[in-house]
């Protein structure tokens, strides 16, 4: 009972925050005029925009076959499709429950262990950080003033107390590690008894699936076409936000560097743990456009235009997606795997 009203209150606040974000950037926003704002906008760009944001997801299904095909799993691009397109609907209803949700899918749909599924997941957002870090780096080199610029009017104001937030963070950090120490030391003592117990046992057995399932990344038959995956999922999430620029007149003529910036600040935007990055997404955005001369309003009205309609998408396919996987007749993937 407990742990379902801390689930329900986490989920609230959670949607509480991405309901008061959206609500102070849009309060001061003519519903009438954004409408009409969004008729007069190119739907061509906006189209194409959606369409690069499904093969990107396509391009994540298929990199993920082949974490999991070194793990013993024969799968089908289309059907691990089908649980990334769930995972996402599932960030709209609890934040970072996709994650979980896509491995729940294909134990369903391929009988794949969730264990060795989520360390694959791991690995993947391990992937995600690297790559939008590098990304990070080369835009502070080609637009560093103007990020430079945004970070310091964003943070200077909570500069107060940062060394006591700093303090906290590191007890915090020395807590936790002390504690680790003291429970491997405990496990380590108690090892013959705790090997008779089932729910160690289990314990035990799902932490080796999920540590096999991060180091998949080891044993990839195709490394290159790994990385081609990789690099073609963020080339589809800068162009996908960049050609939205031409959908609408005060963004069209902006470079290929405002695009970067973008793509950086939406990248932490949707990281945030509200439903599908609902309002902070929005924020970052519109403030990252200011940086180029567009005006608040505009800037908020390309922001909403971006998510919307990308996010219509993800719940019109990731629904599609939910049905389909209930559907469909379940396979046995893991013929190859010995200990599945």
């Amino acid at each position: 009972m407990r742990k379902g009203l801390q689930s329900f209150l986490k989920y609230t606040l959670s949607l509480a925050i991405a309901a008061l974000l959206f609500w102070y950037l849009y309060k001061d926003v003519d519903f009438n005029e954004m409408m009409a704002s969004f008729r007069k906008a190119n739907l061509n760009w906006i189209y194409l925009s959606i369409a690069l944001a499904m093969f990107s997801h396509l391009l994540r299904a298929w990199r993920w076959n082949m974490l999991l095909e070194p793990l013993g799993y024969n799968l089908k691009t289309s059907r691990t499709f089908l649980a990334v397109m769930v995972g996402y609907l599932a960030n709209f209803v609890v934040p970072r429950m996709g994650e979980v949700s896509r491995c729940g899918v294909l134990k369903n749909t391929d009988d794949v262990s969730v264990s060795r599924g989520f360390g694959s997941v791991v690995t993947e957002r391990i992937f995600d950080m690297i790559c939008l870090l590098a990304i990070i780096a080369f835009t502070l080199a080609i637009e560093f003033r103007r990020l430079n610029d945004f970070f310091l009017n964003l943070f200077l104001d909570k500069a107060t107390g940062l060394e006591e937030s700093f303090l906290a963070l590191t007890l915090i950090g020395i807590t936790f590690l002390v504690g680790a120490i003291v429970i491997f030391i405990l496990l380590k003592r108690n090892q013959v008894f705790l090997r008779k117990n089932k729910y160690y046992n289990k314990l035990a057995a799902f932490l080796r699936q999920l540590v096999e399932g991060i180091t998949s990344v080891k044993k990839l038959k195709t490394p290159a076409l790994f990385w081609i995956a990789t690099l073609g999922i963020w080339i589809c999430y800068y162009f996908m936000t960049y050609v939205v620029f031409f959908s609408m007149e005060p963004t069209a003529n902006l470079s290929l560097s405002a695009g970067f910036i973008l793509l950086v600040l939406g990248g932490i935007g949707m990281a945030t743990p509200v439903q599908g990055g609902i309002g902070a997404f929005h924020y970052l955005i519109s403030a990252g456009l200011l940086l180029y001369g567009v005006a608040e309003k505009d800037g908020i009205i390309f922001a909403f235009v971006l998510h919307t309609t990308n996010s219509i998408a993800i719940i019109g396919v990731g629904s599609v997606s939910l049905f389909i996987s209930m559907i469909i007749p379940k396979r046995n993937s893991h013929l190859a795997h010995a200990n599945s």
